[in-house]
């Protein structure tokens, strides 16, 4: 038994030291008050003693069922899906069904080995990063039932292999996200909450259509909510040199689509209102009715995940076909990303990360949704 002493002001104190020098796994023997410091018994601090040990072979016994449970779990993920090979079409249906439900099973094992504290030493910092991340319980499950396996086929792996692994997991996930389907439309309309940044995020894609990929562009607005906001528009547009209309209803939208019909591509910026205001989004359907357009919804990294999805949820009868967020800068938080990808199939095209225009645009690839993972570390 490994047993070590510390000396504390709180309790609290304790707790993270004995977790990063003994584990998890380690128990508290005894606490008592002591005096320490001073000179010739004067002047002494009072302190807290505690006693924190480690059971070594208790946790050794507990990884090896570990790892004879795992593989286990492991030979049977291998003869289930030798089961659904062997049966004939008619049965294939049933078979698949039974195998997902096996599969579903292993998952929630692994869940509970995780949630137990019974990952080995190896994968607790993998564990750790991805909630500090802020994955979801759905990515951290797949993802560490995924490395558990593996790491019964290298004895001898580190925490660098762990990570390395993770990586390779990642890179598997990633070529199923969604992506574009096809080139967006010619009118694109962007939307979402107060204070994401969509119209800064307009004009640094006008600038970029037009000095990177010299396409015209025209601008629209609706957000004649906030005088400010419309002024800010009209800035970037005599800046860029480029035409710029306001529009307050249906016919006003037609009317200044019409105008702007020779460009090649016409950018709508949107009020940004309470998103939880479903009065505001049944404005935006009576505004965009009829009209051929490209759907972006924005979201800000900087709001919690839950709220998101609230945006999320409520806009989705527009017909969002693309998400960007924003913000980037100014979290170090990644996990939502893919969280977000993975609950809406809505692909993430672009990620902003300052306010420079037309740059601090980041355009989403698989290689840099690769790095954005591993940024953290």
């Amino acid at each position: 038994m490994k047993i070590k002493r510390y000396v504390v002001t709180h309790l609290r104190e304790a707790m993270p030291l004995i977790r990063q020098e003994l584990g998890q796994d380690a128990v508290i023997l005894n606490t008592k008050k002591v005096k320490v410091g001073g000179l010739f018994g004067l002047f002494q601090k009072q302190r807290l003693e505690v006693l924190a040990a480690l059971d070594e072979e208790k946790v050794a016994k507990e990884e090896t069922e570990f790892a004879t449970l795992l593989q286990s779990e492991k030979k049977r993920r291998e003869e289930t899906p030798d089961r659904v090979e062997k049966q004939g079409p008619d049965k294939q249906p049933e078979a698949e069904t039974q195998v997902l439900g096996e599969l579903k099973s292993m998952k929630e094992i692994m869940m509970q080995m995780m949630e137990n504290e019974r990952l080995p030493k190896q994968l607790k910092p993998v564990q750790a990063f991805l909630e500090a991340q802020e994955f979801s319980q759905t990515i951290r499950s797949g993802v560490m039932a995924e490395l558990l396996i593996k790491s019964k086929s290298y004895p001898s792996y580190t925490k660098e292999d762990a990570f390395t692994w993770m990586r390779q997991e990642f890179a598997k996930r990633i070529k199923n996200y969604p992506s574009i389907r096809s080139e967006p439309k010619k009118i694109r309309c962007f939307v979402g909450p107060t204070g994401v940044g969509k119209t800064t995020t307009i004009a640094k894609i006008a600038g970029h259509l037009l000095l990177k990929e010299r396409q015209s562009v025209g601008l629209i607005t609706s957000d004649t909510y906030r005088i400010a906001a419309v002024e800010q528009l009209r800035t970037y547009a005599d800046i860029l040199g480029i035409p710029m209309e306001v529009v307050q209803s249906p016919d006003d939208l037609g009317q200044s689509l019409k105008r702007l019909s020779t460009c090649d591509v016409i950018l709508m910026d949107t009020a940004g209102r309470n998103y939880q205001q479903y009065s505001y989004i049944t404005q935006l359907e009576t505004l965009l009715s009829g009209q051929e357009m490209s759907i972006t919804l924005m979201l800000s990294l900087t709001h919690r995940y839950s709220d998101m999805r609230l945006v999320a949820d409520n806009f989705q009868s527009l017909g969002v076909s693309e998400v960007m967020m924003t913000k980037m800068d100014e979290t170090t938080v990644r996990g939502p990303i893919f969280n977000f990808m993975e609950d809406y199939n809505l692909p993430i095209t672009i990620l902003t990360t300052g306010q420079n225009v037309p740059d601090d645009l980041v355009r989403t690839t698989p290689e840099s949704l690769l790095d954005l993972v591993m940024e953290g570390r």
